[in-house]
């Protein structure tokens, strides 16, 4: 049986242990209150100081062309000499089924298929040559196996990209370019250009300044791209007239490939720690890439994966006058 004193007892020490609690609590909000407003007001003070201006205007035009909406409001121009040039397709690595991708062949096809302007991939070698290249290995365009980056130049050079192409009987003997031969194809061919950087080194940024440095045309002509925010503000930060854009798809930190009707596959981890940090690193990065990112990088242009354009998307991005 249980004694009045007893509980009396009982009583008092869950009345300390709320009052210490309640104690604790508060002092926590006193000190988080004040603490989180400071860092509030220094993160906005860092990011306006940090924030990069956008490129002229009348530049990223020229890159982009006009607005096709715009232009079909406006016939009165349309078969005149004075058309303004409106970018109305892109050869995502050239013409790939023409041509083994990223390949000198695969845009030489595009611009003779009245393409304007072409996408390709740049990534480092082990001796760190720019080349153009989209995969980590080589197994899917060539016979050979192996990582990029665990190859010399020398080595790549020597692969055919022909080896597994349905063209193959036509180009065969198609070799890896240099990012260099691709810029200066480009634009003998007079096509824009999407350049997509892959991975996240650093070193990325010094190649870029030294192709626009060597290549003033690239001003007109090209846009920089990748997926890693750090890069992009990295190389604007070290030329702002460089115009760039920021690509995003659903879960890239969490999984390897995402599909619309699939959904994500591939997950990049296995334990469930990893797993849930990557997925609180993509929510984040979901809202910086709607409301922060083209505030502080001076972004001219963003790459959406195909199966998240709707007319939702559409209208958030180009009637809030934020974006």
């Amino acid at each position: 049986m249980v004694s009045a004193a007893n509980v009396i007892w009982a009583c008092m020490k869950a009345s300390f242990y709320i009052y210490g609690f309640w104690l604790y609590s508060s002092e926590i909000v006193c000190c988080a209150v004040p603490t989180a407003g400071i860092g509030a007001l220094l993160l906005f003070i860092l990011v306006h100081i940090g924030k990069l201006p956008a490129p002229d205007p009348a530049t990223v035009e020229e890159i982009l062309g006009q607005d096709p909406l715009l232009q079909e409001r406006d016939d009165s121009k349309k078969d005149s000499e004075e058309a303004i040039y409106i970018m109305r397709s892109i050869a995502h690595r050239g013409a790939a089924l023409d041509a083994p991708e990223n390949s000198i062949s695969a845009f030489r096809q595009a611009k003779e298929k009245g393409m304007t302007a072409v996408e390709f991939d740049v990534t480092l070698t082990k001796d760190n040559v720019p080349i153009v290249f989209h995969d980590d290995t080589v197994d899917r365009m060539t016979e050979a196996t192996g990582r990029i980056n665990s190859m010399t130049w020398e080595e790549v050079k020597q692969l055919d990209i022909s080896e597994k192409h349905p063209m193959r009987h036509k180009y065969g003997g198609e070799r890896i370019p240099l990012f260099e031969d691709v810029v200066k194809e480009c634009l003998d061919l007079g096509l824009r250009m999407f350049i997509d950087l892959k991975g996240d080194d650093l070193k990325m940024v010094s190649v870029v300044h030294n192709a626009y440095k060597n290549h003033k045309e690239m001003y007109t002509r090209a846009i920089v791209s990748s997926f890693n925010p750090f890069l992009i503000y990295m190389i604007r930060r070290g030329d702002p007239c460089i115009t760039s854009s920021l690509a995003w798809r659903p879960h890239l930190y969490a999984s390897a490939s995402y599909s619309g009707v699939e959904g994500e596959s591939q997950p990049r981890y296995n334990n469930l720690p990893q797993m849930l940090a990557a997925r609180a690193v993509d929510t984040i990065n979901k809202w910086a890439y709607e409301n922060f990112f083209h505030h502080v990088l001076g972004l001219s242009v963003i790459l959406l994966h195909k199966d998240t354009v709707t007319s939702w998307v559409l209208r958030m991005l180009t009637q809030n006058p934020s974006n």
